[in-house]
């Protein structure tokens, strides 16, 4: 009886956070692909898009290709470097996590559109040129991190073999750093190249005449019309995202995502034989710095220059709405996924396979396409079995359009969750659950002492980040906000409507600083407790 309770509350558990997530994102995304699929059968929408698809495609190829081999030549330079360098480097890119691309987009046009710090040097940036230069610079995290985690497993003892034998740098690379990349390249390619082509926010910045598809349905949506088009164009943005979904599904273990939440110590320094290679991956590493570095100072500057006031009541208004919106879907994130996370590692193999592969691919999915999806199917009242659903979306909706904002910050919240408890549930070997069980430990005892210590931290720092996350989000948040719950990103892109930058970046300078201190003080105190607990137990 003992054993079987635990399988079947875990079943009930599963069977309910499913419920959930079908109501919340399967039912919307399938009624998108139905209007995407009748738009095409019927209006004949696919023509219409034909050039802005293949702008679309275009941008987030060279995106994708620019941003791979940058990150490429950051995470190289940054194993080569010493401990405090390479943290200098680490807070650098990693930094643009908290910087929404909009703000990237406003502080290119800050140096070098109208008015702007260099317009007479640099060439016109609205159009492909200042798209593709900002988006390489607000994405850059994702291939940088991506590379630094699979780089961790390297053992430097091999690089020193290899120099002692006297392989070159090219061969160094060839054979020892680049077959651990395989797997989480790809990933983040596929991630890099979904992200440049389903945000909205830098082509209604730095679009010029060049159409996009994610800016389009951006339109689309906020001006309540084309519904047809914006679902086609949500299914278009989820297609690059299927043959990732496919070769995940396709593989034994379901850990390409769940890995990097496991955490490692501090890397050691990879001593690399010198070559061009080397010298030349730190020559663009300074450059891309020099980069970020010249949009921060363009960004301070043009806060500097401005006549009236940066801080207004509608904007700390704004700041408060979001942090307390986001608060909230963490709340309810949280407890769903643990109890997934619990009931995935009660469930069986299969079963927890099942789960995380589920949980990934909705963590996957872009946000633009989420974005859409609810719109389309809550921004009306919706027929049921039990009478005439309110509508969800919009300022005269249900609570001003609250659930639909909640629903959309819990959705990739709670794979993020779930991929940090079972990442601290596969830290804690098999063998040390079952030693502790013969030596008579019950289920309790097992958990706070072993589990809780691997889980915790990872699940709080999984939490901090989440908050952040969704507070300087773009999609699929601007999709669903109401003038009654005003949204940071919403706002800020109203601001950029009116040329208002230097609002806009000390709009982002509040909200980077509010998310960044409290990210790390929840991050480092969790961590501290916890160590602490371990070692006393």
């Amino acid at each position: 009886m003992s054993r079987i309770w635990p399988r079947t509350a875990a079943a009930a558990s599963l069977v309910v956070a499913g419920a959930g997530a079908a109501v919340v994102v399967g039912w919307p995304v399938l009624r998108m692909v139905s209007q995407a699929i009748a738009a095409v059968a019927t209006t004949g929408v696919v023509p219409g898009l034909g050039r802005t698809l293949a702008v679309s495609l275009a941008l987030a190829v060279v995106v994708t290709v620019i941003g791979t081999a940058v990150g490429l030549a950051l995470a190289l330079t940054a194993r080569t470097l010493s401990r405090g360098w390479r943290r200098v480097l680490d807070a650098s890119i990693g930094g643009l996590l908290l910087v929404p691309p909009y703000v990237v987009a406003a502080a290119v046009v800050a140096v070098g559109g109208r008015g702007g710090l260099l317009t007479g040097i640099l060439p016109d940036v609205y159009g492909a040129l200042g798209m593709t230069l900002a988006m390489v610079v607000a994405h850059l995290p994702i291939p940088y991190l991506t590379i630094r985690m699979a780089w961790r497993e390297v053992d430097p003892r091999l690089v020193e073999m290899s120099r002692v034998t006297g392989a070159r740098a090219t061969e160094v690379i060839r054979l020892v750093l680049l077959p651990p990349l395989r797997v989480p390249l790809a990933v983040s390619t596929a991630l890099l190249f979904v992200s440049a082509l389903s945000d909205p926010s830098i082509p209604a910045v730095l679009r010029g005449r060049m159409p996009t598809l994610a800016h389009t349905a951006y339109i689309e949506v906020i001006a309540w019309g084309g519904e047809s088009t914006a679902a086609l164009i949500a299914v278009l943005l989820t297609l690059p995202v299927l043959p990732l979904l496919l070769a995940m599904w396709r593989r034994r273990e379901a850990g390409a995502l769940v890995d990097p939440w496991q955490g490692h110590g501090a890397s050691p320094r990879l001593v690399l034989p010198r070559s061009i290679l080397v010298h030349g991956c730190r020559v663009l590493s300074v450059l891309v710095l020099a980069v970020v570095l010249l949009l921060v100072l363009a960004s301070a500057a043009t806060m500097i220059r401005a006549r009236g006031s940066l801080l207004t009541p509608t904007m700390m208004d704004v700041i408060g709405s979001t942090v307390r919106y986001a608060l909230v879907a963490l709340l309810l994130a949280v407890p769903v996924g643990l109890m997934t996370a619990w009931a995935s590692d009660r469930g069986g193999t299969r079963l927890a396979r099942g789960v995380d592969l589920l949980q990934t691919s909705l963590l996957l999915m872009p946000g633009t396409t989420l974005g859409i999806a609810i719109f389309l199917a809550y921004g009306f009242e919706t027929p049921t079995p039990f009478g005439q659903l309110p509508a969800l979306v919009g300022g005269a909706s249900l609570a001003s359009g609250s659930v639909a904002l909640v629903a959309v910050f819990m959705a990739p919240a709670v794979p993020m969750v779930h991929l940090a408890a079972r990442a601290g549930q596969r830290r804690v070997p098999r063998a040390l659950h079952e030693t502790a069980g013969v030596l008579g430990a019950g289920r309790r005892r097992i958990t706070l002492q072993l589990v809780v210590p691997q889980t915790g931290a990872l699940v709080a720092a999984t939490a901090a980040a989440v908050v952040a996350r969704n507070i300087v989000s773009v999609s699929p948040v601007v999709f669903v906000s109401t003038p009654d719950a005003p949204m940071v990103a919403s706002f800020a892109l109203d601001l950029l409507d009116r040329a208002a930058l230097e609002q806009t970046f000390a709009l982002t300078g509040i909200v980077a600083l509010v998310v960044g201190g409290a990210s790390a003080l929840v991050a480092s105190a969790s961590a501290a407790a916890l160590g602490a607990r371990a070692r006393s137990s």
